[in-house]
């Protein structure tokens, strides 16, 4: 009995990564029978319909005999239509058509029309990545895919418009075309900026200070005190992905379905609806899909109206704000779906919105409780930051001229500041100051008597908790980088312990004890 057997390798999207599949193709004497397993979708199985025409179309027709294909490994459900081309592949291995011992280590992707053109499937780059980290750096791939793949490195693509192409390729007369489907990314240009905020200075110094350091920033405002204004205009102070990072983003949104170019170099700025779903805020489904907080990797997190917000979603931000990441298990497998961004959120201080504002409020104590009870201990010791504005303060402020920063100015000096930053965390496998583990803070701060005495009497006060006092110190170390110096002052920390005003929302929750 005459049995011929080919492998070849693609990759599904799992999640927000790629995993590598293995194409098995079995042909031996029998009555003509094609049958395919390996826990596939019913868009996977319609494949043998699709592959059987394109191969007839360029004049090879399946052998009457009997085919088995198998997608390994069998434990993973299959889903999507970028086995068509894989497949087809392999048979002309079986075939003879083409030199079967070249497919060990490429990666080939694509569907199959039933004329025998390659379409794109989308979502290459996360595939892509991970079969780059096991050694493979040639893929095939359809030319409609060229503009989610061109551009990175270590890596070969073939990009392909029908089946004959790969017939040309393993003969050699194959020449790959222009880039006809390559499209020209054009930088949107903002017009929104920070020279648009009359007065707030302080608050323009906490945004400033947050960007810089990747701090988790909470504004808690009245109506019309500019907290919702300046978050929006925090886009055009960000500082641009690293290659690294910008390739991470890309694979995400191509796992989910979203347009982004990967010249993109802008960091994700996401801001769900107060009324979203857990399983869209935090990720997951039937098919496990990143949510807002993965979008959101490597940017910002703006959850505008905070309090508006599900207790189930904000109290769902623990592990992320703490680890970077979120695990997701569906179908008995386990996701981890990366989740380190900036969290950047207001509220207002009470129902009415006028908590901060003398005579004006109109709230019970025991509403403004029962409003903030919402935001519990845990969640708001995990900011780095937290603000209260008023109205009334904004105002005044509004009536002086002075002449106001731009985003460019303020972007710039952020820019310097985080490559200081660099050198000094370079040794401790830390982007940026937020990032930085108690022991590492401990290894990294001297401080003088007089801070620690500061520190002292801030905890003894009761006001601050030992992760408080972490968070305090992080954004001392990125004052001091922002002020060039080499060393933390008092001034700097006293700066710091400004914009951890926690004390409005614990004398509410404590009053009456």
């Amino acid at each position: 009995m005459s049995i011929i057997y080919q492998e070849v390798i693609t990759g599904i999207v799992s999640g927000v990564s790629g995993k590598l599949i293995h194409v098995e193709v079995e042909i031996r004497n029998g009555l003509p029978y094609f049958t395919m397993v390996g826990y596939l979708s019913k868009e996977s199985m319609e494949a043998k319909e699709r592959v059987a025409s394109a191969l007839r179309s360029i004049g090879h027709p399946l052998p009457s005999m009997k085919i088995t294909v198998n997608l390994s490994p069998a434990n993973i459900r299959k889903n999507g239509t970028a086995f068509d081309f894989p497949i087809a592949v392999a048979f002309l291995g079986c075939l003879n058509l083409i030199d079967a011992s070249k497919l060990d280590d490429i990666c080939i992707m694509g569907e199959l029309g039933l004329n025998g053109k390659i379409r794109g499937v989308g979502n290459c780059l996360p595939i892509v990545l991970e079969a780059r980290k096991q050694g493979i750096h040639k893929f095939f791939a359809a030319s409609e895919d060229e503009n989610s793949l061109r551009g990175i490195e270590d890596i070969e693509v073939v990009f392909m418009d029908s089946l004959q192409d790969v017939l040309d390729y393993f003969h050699g007369t194959y020449h790959q075309k222009s880039c006809r489907s390559a499209t020209t990314y054009q930088k949107e240009e903002s017009e929104e900026d920070f020279s648009d905020i009359i007065g707030q200075q302080h608050l323009k110094r906490a945004m400033e200070i947050a960007v810089t350091g990747r701090h988790h920033l909470l504004i808690i405002g009245s109506p019309g005190s500019g907290k919702t204004m300046a978050a929006r205009r925090i886009p055009t102070i960000l500082p641009q992905l690293s290659k690294e990072e910008k390739m991470e983003v890309q694979a995400i949104y191509d796992a989910t379905g979203i347009p982004r170019y990967l010249e993109d170099d802008t960091r994700p700025f996401r801001q769900p609806h107060p009324m979203i779903p857990k399983a869209a805020f935090l990720g997951g489904g039937k098919t496990p899909t990143a949510g807002e907080i993965t979008l959101a990797h490597h940017g910002i997190l703006f959850l505008d109206e905070f309090m508006e917000f599900k207790t189930e979603c904000i109290e769902a931000l623990r592990q992320p704000l703490e680890d970077g990441t979120i695990d997701i298990t569906r179908n008995g497998i386990y996701h981890k779906f990366p989740a380190d961004f900036q969290l950047i959120a207001t509220m207002n201080p009470c129902p009415c919105g006028y908590g901060l504002e003398d005579g004006i409020c109109r709230c019970t104590y025991h509403e403004k409780k029962r409003y903030l009870k919402k935001l519990s201990g845990p969640i708001l010791d995990r900011f780095d930051m937290v603000l209260c504005l008023s109205k009334k303060e904004a105002d005044t402020q509004k009536i002086q001229k002075e002449s106001q920063e731009t985003s460019y100015q303020i972007k710039e000096r952020i820019e310097t500041t985080i490559q200081r930053e660099k050198k000094l965390l370079k040794n401790y496998q830390c982007s940026d100051t937020s990032h930085l583990s108690h022991i590492q803070l401990n290894k990294l701060l001297h401080l003088s008597k007089e801070c620690k005495e500061i520190l002292d009497i801030a905890y003894r006060s009761g006001k601050i908790t030992r992760r408080g006092m972490d968070k305090i110190l992080k954004v001392t170390l990125t004052i001091m980088l922002m002020e060039n110096e080499s060393e933390i002052k008092p001034i700097h920390l006293m700066e710091a312990m400004t914009f951890r005003n926690t004390g409005f929302i614990k004398e509410v929750l404590e009053y009456g004890r």
